[in-house]
């Protein structure tokens, strides 16, 4: 019975993208993505953003692509669960975190949770991400 209840809320969870009040939040300062249901965190995640020297946008932007085994075409690696932002040259997706910002530009998250956020918004999805 455990786990069927399991199964349900599993599959309740994988029916998020279809609410039009998801969105993610990016804190630049904090290092921390949310993704957020009205004012309600879904979930959370540690970051690594652009390091000295690199830059990453800040506004408001919308998820316009998605790809699960994205290239950049710029540096020749993977970018699992890559997902762009307002057709902008950068995106939220799976990567290395030191603990501190170190990326080129876009926003890495670990694996685990890059996979979930991907699951979770759709293309359209806003995505608002703070300054230092």
């Amino acid at each position: 019975m455990k786990k069927l209840l399991l199964t349900a809320l599993v599959a309740i969870g994988f029916l998020v993208p279809a609410r039009a009040n998801i969105h993610v939040v990016v804190s630049i300062r904090n290092q921390t993505a949310w993704l957020v249901d009205y004012d309600r965190i879904l979930m959370t995640s540690p970051v690594s953003t652009a390091k000295r020297g690199m830059h990453t946008p800040t506004g408001n932007f919308e998820v316009s692509e998605k790809d699960v085994s994205h290239i950049s075409t710029i540096y020749h690696v993977p970018m699992p669960y890559y997902m762009r932002l307002s057709g902008e040259p950068f995106g939220m997706h799976a990567g290395y975190l030191p603990g501190y910002p170190a990326s080129h530009g876009c926003i890495r998250m670990p694996k685990k949770k890059a996979a979930m956020f991907f699951k979770s918004v759709n293309i359209g999805t806003s995505v608002r991400i703070l300054p230092n």
